[in-house]
């Protein structure tokens, strides 16, 4: 099941520069090895903002409450949309079909 993400940073006052960017080391290990897994299709950093977009593939709604609650940056992150995405090919074919 596909899953768009798009996240803003919110750190400001709370975390020094320094433990900001340890944070964002260790969640860039994360992220490698579920780019690597497949895990995470994508992930995009917003040039000019603090903002991540990343579509992540899990195998359900609970799994995907799982990765975000362990995500070194939780504190920090504001989930702005979370949106189930559905392939276009499957929802050709309910049209075509007119849904029966």
């Amino acid at each position: 099941m596909l899953f768009f993400l798009q996240m803003r940073w919110n750190h400001e006052g709370r975390v020094t520069l320094d433990e900001l960017l340890d944070l964002q080391h260790e969640e860039t290990a994360i992220t490698r090895e579920a780019l690597d897994s497949g895990v995470c299709v994508g992930m995009w950093k917003v040039a000019g903002q603090k903002r991540v977009i990343c579509i992540l593939d899990l195998p359900s709604i609970d799994e995907l409450d799982r990765v975000m609650f362990g995500l070194p940056m939780r504190e920090y992150l504001e989930f702005e949309a979370v949106w189930p995405l559905r392939d276009f090919p499957s929802f050709a074919g309910d049209v075509a079909r007119r849904y029966r």
